[in-house]
């Protein structure tokens, strides 16, 4: 039996919400029962009702999260670690940065004094931050005559100490000369500190970082499947944008000039922090011998010591701006506006309130009003929604916006008004 509630045709799944349980629920006891019955507030079948329609629309709820659950693009947490466990992915767990700290005394030691394996030591703690715990992985001596020793260091994992788990994945790659406290005194010791940045790869530590979130979880995923193609298309266009963290946007062509007998790729990158020699090695790592790279920007690209010449173009970010005025029912959640924003940030391109950057649009690719009118109207409770979209915060209007070849549209948190009147 067709129903306007549940999966729809399109795939999306329409829940019913309480208000409309308690509606109906009214609607079918007048029916049952007649037009007079009492449903006044504070009745006694008033309160069954409203005790049942709470109830009827957690299970609604629950009914929608099991069905998303076998999406990965849309589970979350542990249901998204399992659907892409199928797939042979695993999530990027939290790691603990590694370092060095240099344990001094004023003066000669007039005996060996040893420093056991574990001491804790930590950077000072502020009004925005704890202190930050690591511990040392081996056992050091200041040796008899000497002022000082050095042992490297491991930040403390969530079960080994109290501070919030937050602050031990990237929060331990700290500044240096900032790990600069003991736990404990040691006894013949009179200060410590670390003479390098944790977490600093130059120095071969270990880079600090958070667990991996489902949105940085399922784009990873989402870039493995392009990537696992053989130099096609999408396969380089994923392979240049998982190159670097930095690189905001990518785009890549084909070029077939049977006349001027040119055949290889043109690949535009949007990525301002990037520079030409490491965009030239990402091209050359994914592109398919005996093609050639097209454009305007060379960079050199390393093959087993055999420098390599890359070409390429680079695009500009295209700010957009977008003004989203919202009738909404009570239904509407508490944090409805911020879905909205990150959900239009996906979209279009850019860093949502998670941290990740996303890729969006690509280069070259148009802004649909219409496309982004629909990623508004999608949160609940959004009855009308008066939205207006443009490149000029200050000349906004209800229509498409062209996107030049050489541009990417882009769009973040501080571009996007979305307003509950």
């Amino acid at each position: 039996m067709a129903t306007e509630y549940g999966i729809q045709p399109d795939g999306s799944f329409r829940r019913k919400h309480v208000d409309e349980i308690e509606s109906d629920g009214e609607r079918n006891l007048k029916n049952g029962l007649g037009e007079d019955v009492e449903l006044r507030q504070g009745s006694e079948l008033k309160q069954v009702l409203d005790t049942m329609s709470v109830e009827l629309a957690l299970q609604w709820q629950a009914l929608e999260e099991v069905y998303f659950s076998t999406f990965f693009e849309d589970a979350s947490g542990e249901a998204l670690s399992k659907q892409l466990a199928l797939a042979g992915f695993s999530r990027l767990t939290q790691r603990s940065a590694t370092g060095e700290v240099t344990f001094s005394r004023g003066s000669v030691a007039p005996d060996d004094i040893n420093i056991p394996g574990g001491t804790v030591v930590t950077t000072s703690s502020t009004e925005s931050r704890p202190a930050i715990p690591f511990e040392t992985t081996s056992d050091a001596v200041i040796d008899e005559g000497e002022t000082s020793a050095t042992v490297t260091i491991e930040a403390l994992k969530p079960w080994q100490t109290d501070v919030e788990e937050k602050w031990l994945g990237e929060e331990t790659n700290v500044a240096a000369n900032s790990v600069t406290e003991f736990s404990t005194p040691l006894a013949g010791v009179d200060s410590v500190t670390n003479p390098n940045p944790t977490g600093d790869p130059d120095e071969g530590y270990q880079v600090g970082r958070d667990r991996e979130t489902d949105a940085e979880f399922r784009l990873r995923y989402q870039n493995s499947i392009s990537a696992a193609g053989s130099a096609t298309v999408s396969a380089i266009e994923a392979a240049v944008f998982q190159a670097d963290e930095r690189i905001e946007s990518v785009d890549v062509e084909e070029v077939r000039d049977n006349t001027n007998n040119e055949y290889g790729v043109r690949v535009t990158v949007l990525a301002p922090d990037v520079s030409n020699d490491d965009i030239a090695q990402a091209i050359f790592d994914s592109r398919a011998g005996g093609l050639d790279s097209f454009g305007s920007v060379s960079g050199t690209a390393d093959d087993d010591g055999v420098p390599k010449t890359e070409n390429f173009d680079r695009a500009v970010e295209e700010t957009i701006y977008i003004e989203a005025n919202l009738t909404t029912s009570e239904t509407f959640p508490s944090d409805g506006a911020e879905t909205i924003t990150d959900r239009l940030i996906r979209y279009l391109g850019g860093q949502a309130s998670d941290g990740v950057n996303y890729p969006g649009l690509g280069v070259g690719e148009d802004v649909v009003f219409d496309q982004v009118k629909r990623r508004v109207m999608e949160e609940q409770g959004v009855i009308e929604a008066d939205v207006n979209i443009g490149v000029d915060a200050g000349s906004l209007a209800k229509d498409n916006i062209t996107i030049a070849d050489d541009k990417a549209a882009m769009t973040g948190t501080d571009e996007v008004t979305v307003s509950v009147i």
